[in-house]
This record gives C-alpha cells, sequence and structure tokens, in this order.
C-alpha cells in the first residue's frame, strides 16, 4: 500500500515537471520569436483539432462532505476548453459507501466528464460490478454526481446470486443503495441461491 502511494506522488511529480517543461519550451519559443503571429499558428496547428491539452493515466478523485466519494481512472484524457469537458478513454469510476451495494467499480470503453452540469456519459462496454458480486451491463450511461443517481434509457442486464435480470431503463441511486428497472423487465430467480425454500 506504502508502495503504491509512493509510486503515485513519483507519478504526480513526473506529469507536474512534464508539464512544466512543456511550458517553459513553449515560453522560449515564443520568447526567441521575433513575431509571435507567425508562431502560435503552428503550435496550435500540431495540437488535434477542439484539443487543448492531452494526458496518459489520468487519475480524478471527488470529496463530498470531506470524504471520498468516488474516483474516475482513465487510460487517456483530452480536455476541450471550448466545451470545457474531459473527453476519455479506458474509464473506471470507483464509487464509495454505495449504500447496500458497498462499494461499486464501473468501467466502460469512452466517456465524458462535464464539469459544469456535473455530469460523466459513459458508453461501449459499460460494466458495472458490486462489493456483493452483482453485475450490470449496458451501453451507454450517466452519472448525475450532484445527485449520485446513475441512468441509462438503453437496455440493462443485471446477475446477481439470486436472480438474472434484463430490462430497457434504469435507475441507479448511490444515496440510497436503491436501483429500479423501468421497462419490459424479464426476470429469473435462482431458486438454489434462495436456499431451496418454495416460492
Amino acid at each position: 500500500m506504502a508502495a503504491e502511494g509512493t509510486g503515485r506522488r513519483k507519478a504526480q511529480t513526473l506529469l507536474g515537471v512534464a508539464i512544466l517543461l512543456v511550458l517553459v519550451v513553449l515560453g522560449g519559443m515564443l520568447w526567441s520569436s521575433r513575431s509571435t503571429d507567425d508562431l502560435l499558428p503552428q503550435i496550435i496547428e500540431k495540437l488535434p483539432e477542439n484539443v487543448d491539452l492531452g494526458l496518459e493515466r489520468v487519475h480524478y478523485s471527488q470529496n463530498e462532505n470531506g470524504k471520498r466519494s468516488w474516483v474516475l481512472d482513465a487510460d487517456r484524457a483530452e480536455y476541450q476548453r471550448k466545451d470545457e469537458e474531459l473527453a476519455l478513454t479506458g474509464v473506471e469510476l470507483t464509487f464509495f459507501n454505495a449504500g447496500e451495494f458497498g462499494e461499486l467499480k464501473l468501467n466502460a470503453d469512452h466517456g465524458v466528464l462535464r464539469q459544469k452540469q456535473k455530469l460523466i456519459d459513459l458508453q461501449g462496454n459499460v460494466r458495472i460490478v458490486t462489493a456483493t458480486g452483482d453485475r450490470f451491463w449496458c451501453e451507454i450511461l450517466r452519472y448525475d454526481f450532484s445527485r449520485r443517481l446513475v441512468s441509462t434509457d438503453s437496455w440493462v442486464r443485471l446477475q446477481g446470486r439470486q436472480l438474472e435480470l434484463t430490462g430497457t431503463g434504469m435507475l441507479l441511486d448511490l444515496a440510497q443503495g436503491k436501483m429500479q428497472v423501468l421497462n419490459d423487465v424479464h426476470a429469473l430467480i435462482n431458486e438454489r441461491s434462495v436456499k431451496g425454500e418454495p416460492r
């Protein structure tokens, strides 16, 4: 655990040094150039369209009321200043204290963090695993971190110890630890997991 913390601190220090070096190099280029009008378009042209900053291996932590509420990790993030959004690739979200679900992990291929709206939109192989071993799958998902509410309008599948369930649309209230599948619900109860009691 201590080694992991030390490694994380080293990574953060290296990231800070890398950003500082980039700023120094850009500053030096601008200072040495007699006409900044000629140099700035060259620098901007080299950036991907609408991207102001691209980072590898991003770690973002959200605290609420002095306690860690959730952590976001991504393989890559691109900050788009125009929309004030962070486009993410290879996303993992870890939620703490999600009611009866305990700790909850969510993975997706892609996502967008919209800080102003306090939303994270995820898509592509969205998977949720709870501390109790329940698993969810869907294609798109939204997390509203002002309300601690996970939702989707898409098809969803749940597999638990006692229940397999499919449906369309889902609300997952992390504050209360409650889940609701909204439409076209089909459920299969595993009677062996319910200690063989007749229903």
